[in-house]
């Protein structure tokens, strides 16, 4: 019997920086451009948004950051 030990890297997801929301957001309007998210889950997606962009909007208005179309 021969007993083999290995190193197995497991990568664990940070949690998103605010450096990393821009790149994060450009793959994800890649990814529904390109058709890599399903159509059955855009409902899903349009109700994380939602909040996302209701936050966006608020803080813009306070900040003097641009608002969305």
């Amino acid at each position: 019997m021969q007993v083999v030990e290995r190193r197995v890297e497991i990568r664990v997801p940070l949690e998103p920086t605010r450096r990393d929301w821009p790149r994060l957001l450009g793959e994800l309007a890649g990814q529904l451009d390109d058709g890599s998210v399903y159509d059955r889950d855009l409902p899903a997606l349009g109700r994380a948004l939602d909040p996302v962009l209701r936050s966006y909007r608020r803080r813009a208005r306070w900040s003097g950051a641009p608002d969305l179309p």
